[in-house]
């Protein structure tokens, strides 16, 4: 690794506090004896997040960041990376590339960002999704991808890495151009107000059209929670107008802004990347999809 490139990888996980490894400790069982598992460990903190056996190959921060750099060296300026973190005690990070130039979905800027997530507690490959950002109202979206194509499994094997991250970044930028043009179609797409309760109904199993028996057996957290996403979905109809794009950007605000999320550093990132968050934008993202389905 060049000294440039060492720099680099330093201080990305100086700032974004990523500058811990991950050691794998053996494991006794209640009498004392090997038990032939292993825990891996955050350093920094001396806490098992993950138990494994020993085939396991533990890949550190700084190899992936390396791999990510290294990969996007060929995009120039093109991509920029704004941010990385860790989730959970580093049983997951992540890093942003924004995108260079903006895109527009009727009034509303977006900027548009890759996004790629590793775990360091076995959980998931290195994948790539995409993501945005709505300008005016700061709503975040993610997106990942199940397909192998967009995946990167655990090896021992760092070059074999390093050669798959451009042709996995071209295809995650193809696929971040085809979900604004699916923006610009939710933005085109008349809804009714009806399909605010639908929504509602769809993210949460209850809406305000439920029998008066029905609402007053919900908790006052369920309560608050409905009204809460009501609220953000008549605000965004009311800022980009009564269609699907709307209808989304409610949802999205609710889990950018209104959304108990996990009271831990990078919890709300947590919660839009692999948590609640995540699960409701996706679902809503399928419910708009389908409304504009039966449009076109």
């Amino acid at each position: 690794m060049s000294s440039q490139l060492e720099a680099r990888v330093q201080q990305m996980l100086q700032v974004n506090g990523l500058d811990f490894n991950i050691s794998k400790r053996p494991l006794q069982d209640a009498n004392g004896n090997p038990s032939g598992y292993y825990g891996l460990f955050n350093d920094s903190l001396n806490k098992c997040i993950y138990t494994c056996k020993s085939g396991y190959h533990v890949s550190q921060n700084k190899e992936v960041v390396e791999l990510i750099l290294k990969g996007t060296e060929s995009f120039g300026d093109d991509l920029i990376v704004t941010k990385a973190g860790a989730i959970n005690s580093g049983r997951k990070v992540f890093m942003q590339l924004l995108i260079k130039g903006n895109a527009k979905v009727g009034n509303d800027v977006i900027k548009r960002y890759i996004t790629l997530i590793d775990s360091n507690d076995g959980s998931t490959s290195l994948g790539l999704g995409i993501g945005d950002l709505t300008m005016s109202c700061a709503n975040q979206f993610f997106k990942f991808y199940n397909a192998s194509d967009l995946k990167i499994r655990h090896s021992k094997t760092l070059e074999d890495k390093i050669k798959q991250i451009p042709r996995l970044i071209e295809t995650a930028l193809a696929k971040s151009m085809q979900q604004i043009k699916l923006y610009q179609e939710f933005e085109s797409t008349a809804i009714t107000l009806d399909l605010a309760d639908a929504m509602v109904k769809y993210l949460l199993g209850v809406d305000r059209t439920a029998s008066t028996l029905e609402l007053s057996e919900m908790s006052t957290r369920a309560t608050n929670k409905m009204d809460a996403l009501y609220d953000c979905i008549e605000g965004e109809i009311d800022d980009k107008g009564l269609n699907a794009w709307g209808l989304f950007s409610g949802v999205t605000k609710f889990t950018t802004h209104e959304l108990s999320v996990p009271k831990r550093f990078n919890g709300r990132e947590e919660a839009l990347l692999v948590g609640s968050g995540y699960k409701y934008n996706q679902k809503a993202l399928d419910f708009c999809t389908k409304q504009v389905e039966l449009v076109y």
